[in-house]
């Protein structure tokens, strides 16, 4: 167990999802209401399910990575031997089973949607795992197996709303809410790797597609960040944001060394624009 305990502090930190998962959770409750939900259960449900759903995640990319983890970051708990390879690929498919369970939980519960919702957020995230059977041939394409990883924040984002206002759940804001995180969390996921010093095992998307190919990308994936903001009308958060992250990226494009920065902008954007709803109603931002 203490190793377990160790793999969580180092590369699952408790705080830092929490408050991934809390932001998400907020901006479901407010989407369709000015206020905050009485539902104290559902507020659970939804902070549980996430957690479960990224520490799955988290699990894979450990057990993907192991191979290039071994010469880019042999410090990690997996190359170092903290933890056994084939006791993660355990864990990793029974968690994939809990998670199941945890939405079979959800229909016992009477909600439906959500547990539709999460059962099929569990069954793409098995496929991701499975690198959808194409592994060989997506390995080599860095940004197309960025959208098939990250176009699961959509329907990820529309399980908190499934939990707060089921019978709304299909409607446009829910979509959009679903396109701001994915253009702020795809954005934070390519700025994150800019550096040029990067082991070439890693194949970073500079590496791969050059500086302006890189550059190009990331102002394709903000500008969906900005248009789900624009419609949500939480504009007043998040544009400004994405912009000072996109001038970043430009300024880094014609100085690499500034790399740490756009990072922490994309940081600060990504978290923004999984809350933009709710610290846009809470604060009355625009209002």
């Amino acid at each position: 167990m203490a190793h377990w305990i160790t793999y969580i502090q180092e590369r699952f930190p408790i705080p830092t999802y929490a408050l991934l998962v809390i932001a998400m959770t907020s901006s479901g409750a407010y989407l369709y209401s000015e206020g905050p939900s009485s539902t104290t259960s559902a507020w659970a449900l939804s902070l549980i399910g996430l957690l479960l759903f990224f520490f799955e995640l988290r699990l894979m990319d450990e057990y993907k990575d192991y191979e290039k983890d071994l010469i880019a970051h042999p410090h990690r708990p997996l190359p170092r031997g903290l933890i056994d390879r084939k006791h993660v690929r355990t864990a990793i498919y029974l968690g994939l089973i809990g998670m199941i369970g945890f939405g079979a939980l959800l229909v016992g519960m009477q909600h439906p949607k959500a547990a539709g919702i999460y059962i099929f957020n569990s069954i793409y995230l098995g496929l991701m795992f499975k690198e959808f059977f194409i592994g060989s041939w997506i390995g080599e394409k860095p940004f197309i197996y960025g959208v098939t990883h990250q176009v699961v924040l959509i329907p990820l984002m529309a399980f908190p709303v499934s939990l707060f206002a089921p019978q709304q759940l299909w409607n446009a804001p829910t979509l959009f809410l679903g396109m701001t995180a994915l253009g702020g969390f795809f954005t934070y996921e390519l700025c994150r790797k800019l550096s040029m010093n990067a082991h070439p095992i890693l194949k970073t998307y500079p590496q791969v597609y050059g500086v302006p190919g890189t550059l190009l990308r990331i102002l394709l994936v903000g500008s969906f960040g900005i248009l789900g903001a624009l419609y949500l009308h939480v504009d007043k958060l998040c544009v400004p944001l994405m912009c000072l992250t996109l001038a970043a990226a430009i300024a880094w494009s014609l100085r690499p060394h500034l790399h740490k920065i756009v990072e922490v902008l994309a940081t600060i954007g990504l978290l923004a624009h999984l809350a933009s709803v709710f610290i846009t109603k809470f604060f009355r931002i625009g209002v």
